[in-house]
């Protein structure tokens, strides 16, 4: 297990609220508006298949509770990795708090789980423009590909 600075949890459905705020934001970021009774629906979702297809983690802020980033990583079986693999659909955390290391965690949160349960690689992509996603990437032993794809390929436990 790797030790992570920040605690990783799974999300309940009080941190909804917090979750589709930060959602917004980072769709906001890229310039999609989102219509937050949407979010609640689909987080609703990812929370009742989480461990199934979906993993989805928080990191909370100490003293208020309230979620401050997130990853949201799918399962499916690829071509590429010759079996189980995941996609990182969304890493996001608050302004607030980046460059402490909380995204790092919840990746490394992610990639424990993908090998203790035999994943055999994870997939990504990340915006050309966004540098320190990418430092934290490669730090992380992803390989930068030409289509800006990030990837690692993990070996099977079992």
């Amino acid at each position: 297990m790797t030790h992570r600075p920040f605690p990783v949890h799974l999300p309940e459905i009080s941190d909804i609220p917090a979750l589709v705020l930060l959602f917004q934001a980072d769709l906001s970021d890229l310039g999609i508006v989102a219509d937050p009774n949407a979010l609640v629906e689909t987080m609703t979702h990812l929370l009742a298949v989480n461990g199934g297809h979906s993993f989805v983690r928080v990191i909370r802020e100490e003293e208020s509770g309230d979620a401050v980033g997130v990853i949201v990583a799918h399962r499916w079986h690829s071509i590429t990795f010759l079996g189980p693999s995941y996609w990182i659909e969304s890493l996001y955390v608050d302004p607030v708090y980046r460059r402490k290391g909380q995204g790092r965690a919840l990746v490394e949160a992610l990639l424990d789980y993908a090998v203790s349960t035999g994943v055999r690689g994870i997939d990504l992509e990340a915006y050309r423009m966004n540098t320190p996603a990418g430092y934290l990437y490669r730090a992380l032993g992803f390989q930068r590909l030409g289509r800006e794809r990030y990837s690692l390929r993990l070996e099977s436990t079992g």
